[in-house]
């Protein structure tokens, strides 16, 4: 065959289209977390905010707590009353929102898959409405339970905290609740069935990450404010969305035990190493 022949015999040259990007239906929600991170070390760099745990007030006639400046303790005379748990509450709804979301984007990807396109996103804001309601409800229980701590030494309630984290991960209650937190659930596609729907799997979701997370979640209500705060928040946040996101979530607790039982008791003997 001459070379024209083969030419001819050459099967054409097919032309790939370009691949088009996949639609990222979580796209907002992790922009949310990613905004709520930002806001929060701002407002924990810059002062305006001292962290979620309230500060107990001094009695007549002592000095103020340690941890406030007489000028903060001067400034909470003349507040309104209230304002200072609204402030830890907001903080807190700020925290779940970079903490906790991220471990509930697997969960919000269901929900986007079992939706109609119309109300994909109506129903997966609606599902991260009551996934975080959870979590703010368990920020209001511990402001209320913060005055029990607020006057101990901040050292000893977060080593307490953290030797308490690292016994929850070891339990079979933490082992239960993990597994809940990876199941999904039928969710109807449209229609008032689907709204009660997407509302009871955010239920359930959310309580099962609070079984598997409260203690985690204690010791950010229990560390102060500033940089500090921010370190245990971000190693906090990479324990909870490693569990979720592991292939083994059970091997992945035990090694976070591990650490938090080292970090309680580093924070126990580092009063009396300085």
């Amino acid at each position: 065959m001459g070379p024209l022949g083969a030419a001819r015999a050459r099967p054409p040259r097919t032309v790939r289209a370009p691949r088009r990007p996949r639609p990222r239906p979580c796209l907002l929600f992790e922009l949310a977390s990613v905004a709520a991170w930002i806001t929060v070390v701002v407002l924990t760099v810059t002062g305006a905010v001292h962290g979620a745990r309230p500060q107990a007030p001094a009695p007549a006639g002592e000095a103020p707590h340690h941890h406030t400046t007489p000028s903060h303790a001067a400034h909470a005379a003349h507040s309104v009353p209230g304002a200072g748990v609204a402030e830890g509450l907001a903080m807190w709804a700020l925290m779940c929102v970079a903490m906790m979301l991220p471990a509930a984007l697997p969960a919000l990807a269901h929900v986007g898959a079992n939706s109609l396109r119309r109300r994909r996103q109506r129903a997966m804001a609606g599902f991260a409405a009551v996934y975080l309601a959870v979590w703010t409800g368990y920020g209001a229980l511990l402001l209320a339970l913060a005055p029990l701590w607020s006057r101990l030494p901040a050292d000893a309630v977060l080593a307490c905290a953290l030797a308490l984290a690292a016994g929850w991960q070891r339990t079979v209650h933490k082992r239960r609740a993990l597994r809940d937190c990876h199941r999904s659930s039928p969710l109807p596609a449209g229609g008032l069935r689907a709204l009660a729907g997407t509302g009871r799997f955010g239920l359930r979701h959310g309580g099962a990450c609070l079984r598997s997370c409260w203690a985690l979640m204690l010791v950010m209500a229990v560390t102060g404010g500033g940089p500090g705060m921010l370190g245990w928040m971000a190693a906090l946040t990479g324990i909870v969305t490693a569990e979720r996101f592991a292939r083994t979530p059970r091997r992945t607790a035990n090694l976070a035990a591990a650490a938090l039982a080292a970090a309680a008791l580093a924070v126990a003997l580092t009063p009396a190493l300085t």
